[in-house]
């Protein structure tokens, strides 16, 4: 039976101050694995605001967002001169830019996941629920809209009690960023096998042994049959034995782009492609 496909909206800002108040970090890796394992996560956006030029911690951090499957979505903090005291104070808002995104993209997925608080997305819940979408909201108690989580219709979880799954102590204090920068890059040929991180229209991102970006390409497939929807044909337990095309260093986090090198796995894809067409 295929898994449904979901979509992850986190509000970056929210999720800061639901971390700050738990007194635990989450591990961003264990975050997505906890979706792979129950969805086909077609998109995972992470919405905040960043300081310009952005600070090294926040670069840091971006890394790992990326590295790990997740697009980020920012845009500049306003600082906002009080004309009576001199105060400065720091404001970002993406709360209009994940709704917008959240309603052009709605018939990509059949499950709506969104990290946040705040009650102004009521009615972003409610349009997705209009539409036919299951909507689960993850935040905590206490320091969520009570609408949120007292409401039978919306399925929500206490982040709180979810430590085991999503903290980084759970997994030994390891960071992600660490096995970033210590991490060796590959030369272009050398083979490894990999697993599925996430699926999109135009390729499949896979975990690596270099702990960076990983794009195996939908053209690099070897299937020759035309691939309308890729996230329907592939499984979260699908393994590809792959060969490095190119290494880019030119962004904050490199990048890898390989080519199946299975022709099994091929002929695997192009036999799901007929059954599904």
């Amino acid at each position: 039976m295929s898994m449904q496909k979901a979509a992850l909206f986190i509000d970056g800002a929210n999720l800061f101050y639901t971390q700050r108040h738990l007194g635990w970090q989450i591990d961003f890796s264990r975050l997505m694995l906890y979706f792979t394992n129950r969805y086909t996560v077609v998109s995972a956006r992470y919405y905040v605001p960043s300081p310009d030029p952005p600070s090294e911690d926040q670069v840091a951090f971006n890394r790992v967002l990326i590295t790990h499957g997740f697009e980020i979505i920012s845009k500049p903090v306003k600082k906002i001169v009080n004309r009576d005291t001199g105060e400065i104070i720091m404001k970002g808002n993406l709360d209009i830019e994940l709704a917008v995104d959240a309603m052009l993209t709605e018939h990509q997925f059949e499950v709506f996941i969104l990290f946040s608080g705040d009650s102004d997305f009521l009615p972003l819940i409610m349009a997705m629920q209009m539409k036919g979408k299951t909507v689960s909201v993850f935040s905590t108690r206490g320091i969520s809209a009570r609408e949120l989580y007292s409401g039978s219709d919306i399925d929500f979880h206490d982040i709180s009690l979810m430590a085991v799954e999503m903290s980084q102590s759970q997994s030994g204090g390891s960071s992600a960023d660490l096995d970033y920068l210590n991490a060796r890059l590959p030369e272009p040929g050398e083979r490894f096998t990999g697993s599925v991180l996430s699926v999109k229209a135009y390729g499949i991102f896979l975990v690596n042994p270099y702990h960076v970006k990983c794009l195996l390409p939908l053209s690099f497939l070897g299937v020759t049959e035309r691939i309308a929807d890729l996230p329907s044909i592939v499984r979260m337990g699908d393994l590809f034995d792959v060969s490095v095309f190119a290494v880019d260093i030119s962004h904050d986090v490199p990048q890898i782009t390989v080519k199946l090198s299975d022709r099994h796995m091929s002929e695997e894809l192009e036999r799901r492609v007929r059954a599904l067409y």
